[in-house]
């Protein structure tokens, strides 16, 4: 359950990429649930009408609109289409995101190229359309999704390491050009959260604990990262920009990954 009243975010428009399923699904209705009409896009058109239809079924005001956050024109049209809807946009989530588990040698060339497009080009693309069309004169709010273990040299995950650092430096130098203009920009790195497909699939290659033997001692929420999300969106982070925060239960921290006893 969110934390944040029914109105935080009331007459704020929030969009968010990839918000028809898993995080962003999470990210999106908790925004919507505290005030904002929302604006979500995938690449699966029929996933996101869906995620509409139940949001709207819900009392939320919210557009879908088919995109792959690798195409500028695409990328453009959701701007556009959000201007068009809502006349304003002030908060954007880019969580759009490709991920699976492979040693480096076995990722493919264009594997490789599709994790970074998506992850790292995608969040440049609609960052820059959206600064472009509104947030450069009237200011607003940037989230970036990234991860927390792109610093250490994880295994299996090599070609989202590389995007992710990408994402994270993306993050400090557009909170420092944009800074200016009233546009703070952040980024929410979550650890192993429950119920997600990313998590199903590193629990088919690794233990099946995901997060539970981080030092809080259980897997995270989805509710975990969107609290996280709408606090650095909302006032009560007006004065945070260029920050990654991790919410992964302290797992970055441990770096001995010792298992001591409760």
């Amino acid at each position: 359950m969110s934390i944040f009243s029914n109105d935080t975010f009331s007459d704020q428009v929030a969009l968010v990429t990839g918000g028809g399923t898993g995080i962003g699904k999470e990210i999106a209705r908790s925004f919507g649930r505290s005030g904002a009409k929302l604006v979500i896009c995938s690449r699966r058109l029929e996933v996101i009408e869906a995620t509409a239809k139940e949001f709207e079924d819900e009392g939320l005001s919210c557009l879908a609109v088919q995109c792959d956050v690798r195409k500028p024109d695409e990328v453009e049209n959701v701007i556009a289409s959000t201007l068009e809807r809502y006349g304003r946009l002030d908060i954007l989530v880019n969580n759009a995101a490709g991920n699976f588990p492979a040693p480096m040698a076995g990722i493919s060339y264009n594997g490789f190229k599709s994790v970074v497009d998506i992850d790292l080009l995608g969040t440049y693309n609609v960052s820059k359309a959206a600064f472009e069309a509104w947030l450069k004169d009237h200011g607003g709010n940037v989230v970036n999704i990234t991860a927390p273990f792109q610093h250490v040299g994880p295994t299996l995950q090599a070609h989202v390491a590389a995007a992710k650092s990408g994402v994270d430096s993306l993050t400090r130098s557009c909170a420092s050009e944009w800074g200016p203009h009233g546009i703070r920009v952040n980024a929410v790195a979550p650890g192993g959260i429950s119920d997600t497909e990313g998590l199903a699939r590193f629990d088919s290659v690794s233990s099946g604990k995901g997060n539970a033997s981080c030092p809080l001692r259980r897997v995270g929420s989805k509710q975990d990262i969107a609290n996280t999300v709408l606090f650095l969106a909302s006032e009560a982070a007006s004065y945070v920009t260029g920050q990654v925060i991790c919410v992964d239960g302290g797992s970055s921290v441990d770096s001995m990954k010792i298992a001591l006893d409760a």
